[in-house]
């Protein structure tokens, strides 16, 4: 993993609450910091920050870590990770099973950590390339992987030649199946910890 020395802290919104320890100074904080955070690429991404990240954290559903920037606390960037069984579609292929793990082989499927949402603040394009937003998510993975054993990390898109250059050519994650669904293509791709 290639993480810069950036000047910022990675928190998750569990860990952030529990360092400024003053319920309604985390929400004030979180409600002025979003309300600045914009990704005109894709504004869902931004709309799920602004109005969903703490209600789903604190639901258990998935754990969301902000990049603030130490110099003016401002969120630069984040990403969303949750841990799931993924069933494989019947049309991969064995060998891609076997480049996935011996489970995936056998079972058709495997556990994973899914990187749900991940982006940065149109404001910070240009000191954070999604590269390494991408790496402190793989930083996190990692650690977790230490920790449990869960070595693979998941990523899925509506198929866009720029996502699939950003994950699989940028980020080094392998495509896995692609299925249609009432949105489109649905284009699912791994990276596995070593």
């Amino acid at each position: 993993m290639k993480t810069k020395n950036l000047n910022n802290f990675i928190y998750s919104i569990s860990n952030l609450r529990n360092a400024i320890k003053d319920n309604a100074l985390f929400h004030n904080y979180i409600s002025q910091e979003t309300k600045t955070f914009q990704t005109s690429l894709n504004p869902s991404i931004a709309h799920s920050l602004k109005h969903k990240a703490i209600t789903m954290n604190d639901q258990n559903s998935f754990r969301t870590y902000l990049i603030i920037d130490k110099s003016d606390l401002e969120i630069m960037g984040y990403f969303c990770l949750k841990i799931i069984n993924i069933k494989l579609e019947k049309d991969v292929s064995g060998k891609t099973k076997r480049k996935i793990s011996s489970d995936a082989k056998k079972n058709g499927e495997f556990q994973a950590l899914l990187i749900t949402k991940l982006d940065r603040s149109d404001k910070h394009k240009k000191h954070i390339p999604g590269e390494i937003v991408m790496d402190y998510a793989l930083s996190i993975a990692s650690e977790i992987y230490d920790r449990t054993a869960l070595r693979h990390i998941c990523v899925d898109w509506y198929d866009n030649k720029n996502l699939k250059e950003f994950y699989c050519n940028n980020c080094g994650f392998k495509i896995y199946q692609e299925k249609i669904t009432k949105k489109g293509k649905l284009i699912s791709a791994f990276y596995k910890l070593k």
